[in-house]
């Protein structure tokens, strides 16, 4: 595991070489927490097997920053260390690792970039199970992933007539769980783009194919190989009404390579789009159509104003759990407050460090509510809805947001076998979550911020009569006592239900935390 974390790093490193020459200053910035849980389920197990406990966490770690005119660069790791009074309890676990990092460089003027990024985090194994809710020392229903993504592109421009992009990405995504080892993707796409010879109308066409090869664990010991792979092309036509208002049509096709349920996996896709921008403060776009698997919708509105922000998104598209590792299709917390404060914080770089800031003080997750992405090696239709509104007023900052997931397995129950087991196969076939989360947060002095965060889901199968819902709802009080120095007490409940036995689990628990930055 440790080598595979440090391989997850080599895409990072190698654009930091390439973009080395810029000479920016670099802000490293060592931190470290400690904190002391007291839960009266450390292991969210269910009824008479619930055991109480005392759990430290010891969490170093450290933020590397740079910002150029060739790169930038995020990276933040830490480490976090569990010991327990008495024995460990079950379903607690002694350590974890969680790694951001985010590079985007110019490595030839006006001709070659990079992209990379990579991670570590904790993810539920099924929707069907215990789900984190600031218990990260749980080890029930969580396995480590490990994701890295690196992709270089050319860009051309062809006089005013066109602009052109060719980019190749190759990523990889790995986990602890015997039943999802890893999986290396290798993706090339083509871009061409009418340039400004066209006024009223435009035009884009898109051309891409993906192989992936992954390591698929076998009943009764080892592992084979198999080859997935996809390709896709579209011609987009666009026609400026007015200033604001685009209409247009697309048309192309979609092929996809792997071991189906029956019906088809290729074929025609076609249908129309608008683009509505009213004002820099509001834009709507959106497509109807038809694809080789039906009826084919999306939806993006954005609108800010001086007080508030709202976000709407709604796609359907093939995809499988590792695609959404490797590009998360959730509202992020940071960007959504960056919107919130940018009628007070003009500047971008301070207004990036004052919503960090922000998320730390208040607790609030890295994304707002959102579908579990559960482990599975198969490809399926994935049809999601994302809304949140972020809104402040004087001392007050409110988020309220909502979704809905269904997901439909394309791809055969065999490559599950390992992971879910015969007694599970159905498991994952047809599934729908439903979940909302709202927080708000009161600051009564500058340095003071109280928090309460609640967040609800309810999972189904759609394939027979399983079912499981979670509850959790937390109290945080923060406090700033110098620029580098914070700590925080949490009041924490949380109860739900296991589809896969039909138990009820809940957890009391109050938490205190000390953070420092070096």
């Amino acid at each position: 595991m440790a080598k595979r974390s440090r391989l997850a790093l080599l895409p990072l490193a190698a654009g930091l070489a390439a973009a080395f020459p810029a000479h920016a200053a670099w802000d490293f910035t060592p931190t470290a927490a400690a904190r002391a849980t007291y839960s009266d389920n450390v292991g969210l197990q269910a009824g008479d097997r619930a055991e109480s406990g005392w759990v430290l966490q010891l969490t170093p770690g450290f933020q590397l920053l740079n910002h150029s005119q060739r790169f930038d660069l995020s990276f933040d790791y830490s480490l976090s260390v569990y010991e327990y009074a008495g024995a460990r309890r079950n379903g607690a676990q002694r350590h974890n690792q969680n790694l951001n990092g985010l590079l985007k460089s110019r490595l030839v003027d006006d001709l070659l970039f990079l992209d990379a990024q990579t991670g570590i985090h904790q993810q539920a194994t099924s929707a069907f199970g215990p789900l984190q809710a600031g218990n990260d020392y749980v080890s029930t229903n969580r396995t480590e992933v490990r994701t890295y993504r690196i992709s270089p592109y050319l860009v051309h421009r062809f006089g005013a007539f066109a602009n052109g992009q060719l980019r190749y990405s190759h990523d990889s995504v790995s986990t602890d769980n015997a039943g999802m080892r890893r999986s290396d993707g290798n993706t090339i796409s083509a871009l061409l783009a009418s340039g400004p010879t066209f006024r009223r109308f435009g035009w884009d066409a898109m051309a891409s194919r993906s192989v992936i090869d992954e390591q698929l664990p076998v009943i009764g010991g080892g592992e084979r190989q198999q080859s997935t792979s996809s390709k896709a092309a579209n011609l987009n036509l666009r026609y400026a009404a007015t200033p604001q208002l685009n209409l247009g049509l697309y048309g192309g096709y979609d092929s996809y390579d792997f071991s189906g349920v029956g019906g088809a996996q290729s074929g025609a896709a076609y249908g129309g789009s608008l683009q509505w921008t009213p004002s820099a403060r509001t834009s709507v776009q959106a497509t109807a159509g038809h694809r080789f698997y039906g009826p084919s919708y999306s939806l993006a509105l954005q609108h800010r104003s001086r007080g508030t922000v709202w976000n709407i998104n709604y796609t359907d598209s093939v995809n499988s759990t590792r695609s959404q590792f490797v590009l998360p299709q959730a509202i992020d917390t940071a960007a959504m407050l960056d919107n919130l404060f940018r009628a007070q914080i003009p500047d971008a770089l301070l207004r990036a460090a004052a919503v960090q800031a922000y998320i730390q003080s208040a607790g609030l997750p890295p994304s707002l509510a959102t579908s579990v992405n559960f482990l599975s090696n198969r490809y399926s239709l994935n049809k999601q809805l994302n809304a949140g509104m972020a809104w402040q007023l004087a001392r007050t900052t409110t988020t309220v947001s909502v979704f809905q997931n269904k997901r439909q397995m394309l791809s055969s129950q065999q490559v599950d076998s390992v992971l879910l087991g015969s007694s599970l196969a159905t498991l994952n076939d047809n599934t729908e979550q439903l979940g909302a989360m709202a927080s708000i947060s009161y600051r009564p002095g500058a340095q003071t911020v109280a928090t309460l965060i609640g967040n609800a889901m309810n999972v189904k199968s759609l394939s027979d009569a399983r079912s499981t819902r979670h509850r959790d709802l937390r109290l945080n009080l923060a406090r700033t006592y110098t620029k580098r120095t914070s700590a925080t007490v949490e009041l924490r409940h949380v109860r739900g239900s296991l589809g896969l036995g039909g138990q009820n689990y809940t957890e009391n628990a109050v938490s205190a935390t000390l953070t420092t930055r070096f």
